[in-house]
């Protein structure tokens, strides 16, 4: 295996400035590929079936022993391996002190029609999310939680920036994500007939008094400004976290995760 390995020293080099350029969404959108860090991320991407374009690595011959196993599945499917210096890990990355393994994988496009059959207890759909490390951690609960789908409605951040992959440790791999506008969602829900349930500050409602149904489809809204006026309006329940303190909300990614398990906790 080591003979297949390309050793680049070079930041000029063309595939070093290919994978660069994964850091801008513009160039993730127009080619097709993400970057994910770290070797238990790349391990999740191949128990899940994805196989990477490249491996960038920064390691001794001696420190091999460890993930030899996973460059020879990546490398059996023609998973190009480059092993390149600290300094060029460090530039891909953007850190000081990167992980030692990095993959390129090629992103997954689905549609409402791919979800429709899964054996998820609940849909859930966040609506113009901005912040890329609360996306990720969502992407993480919805894993915890047994959520094999999330609908991102609106103008959302990029699932697949190097922060939301950092923060979803690896449940990227293991959830399929719909981009869709608010007039196509709001068609596909009131098709599909299964409560939707929302959340507001405005609501009197406390999350443990909801009636959730049968695999309703959860809404959660901006970090701002929380869901629309279209979307709120549709909604079967609306119902809020009480806040005892005086702060009036949580965290985006600390509520989801609030609602989420009750739904469990009520469900099994």
């Amino acid at each position: 295996m080591f003979d297949e390995i390309e050793k680049i020293t070079s930041i000029s080099n063309p595939k070093i400035k290919f994978i660069r350029s994964l850091l801008l969404r513009k160039n993730r959108s127009n080619t097709g590929f993400f970057l994910a860090e770290g070797e238990r991320t790349c391990r999740e991407a191949l128990q899940h079936g994805w196989m990477p374009k490249y491996i960038i690595f920064n390691m001794e011959k001696d420190k091999f022993l460890s993930v030899e196993d996973l460059f020879s599945q990546f490398n059996k499917n023609d998973g190009i391996l480059l092993n390149v210096t600290q300094k060029i890990l460090s530039k891909i990355t953007k850190r000081d002190n990167p992980q030692t393994i990095l993959g390129v994988f090629e992103q997954r496009e689905n549609f409402l029609e791919d979800i429709i059959q899964d054996n998820s207890l609940a849909w859930l759909a966040l609506e113009r999310i901005r912040d890329p490390g609360n996306l990720g951690t969502i992407i993480r609960t919805c894993n915890g939680t047994g959520i094999k789908s999330l609908i991102l409605i609106g103008n959302c951040c990029d699932p697949y920036s190097p922060e939301a992959v950092r923060a979803s440790m690896g449940a990227i791999f293991s959830i399929k994500i719909v981009n869709i506008g608010i007039d196509n969602f709001l068609s596909w829900a009131k098709e599909k007939k299964n409560k939707i349930v929302v959340t507001s500050l405005k609501s009197k409602k406390n999350y443990t008094e909801c009636n959730w149904g049968k695999k309703p489809i959860i809404v959660m809204g901006n970090e701002q400004s929380g869901v629309s006026q279209e979307i709120e309006n549709s909604a079967d329940e609306i119902i809020k976290i009480p806040m005892l303190g005086t702060s009036d909300s949580l965290n985006l990614s600390v509520s989801t995760g609030v609602f989420l398990y009750e739904f469990l906790r009520k469900s099994t």
